[in-house]
Parts: C-alpha cells; structure tokens; sequence
C-alpha cells in the first residue's frame, strides 16, 4: 500500500508531505491501535491529542522501513508528527491511493 502524508492545518494550505510505501500495519495487528485504522483507499486524519500515542506506534514500526526511501518517509512522518503534536491547528492525513 502507499500514502500520501500530509501535515495541514484546516485549510489544507500547508505544504509539508510525503510519499509513503509499506510500514503501515495490517488492519488485522491489533497491537497497533491507531495505525491499523489508516485507511489504505481513503483518508485518515490524526490531530494533536492522537500525536503522543501515534508517536509511540511509529517508533514500533520503524524497522519496517526496509529501504532509504521508506527510511526516508518514515522519518519525515516522524518529524510532521513532532509538529503536529505542538500545534493544535495542524492536522496529520493519510491519504490511501
């Protein structure tokens, strides 16, 4: 599967996004609350209260980057996600393709 990520505020007009391939478990891991439930053909909208424990899955998911690409997008999520957990007004989506 593969995301497009977006940090946004409301307006959508922030710039900051991603291509994402893999490293989102299954729906079936149920030992990931909340990334699980991204939606891999629609959209999936996180906000700041969801950072802190979008933060800790994340981290549990890193070693499924598996090459530089994947490397590369799993921490720049990691830094929007950093971002979005200090400013109410931002937004994380997942956008499925």
């Amino acid at each position: 599967m593969s995301w497009v990520v977006k940090l946004e505020d409301e307006l959508g007009e922030r710039g900051d996004w991603v291509m994402l391939h893999g490293v989102v478990p299954a729906f079936e891991e149920r030992e990931f609350p909340l990334l699980r439930c991204i939606d891999p053909y629609g959209r999936t909208i996180f906000n700041h209260l969801q950072m802190e424990s979008f933060l800790q899955e994340w981290e549990r998911v890193q070693e499924r980057a598996r090459d530089d690409s994947q490397a590369n997008a799993w921490k720049n999520i990691r830094q929007m996600a950093e971002t979005c957990r200090k400013d109410r007004d931002l937004y994380l989506k997942f956008v499925g393709n």
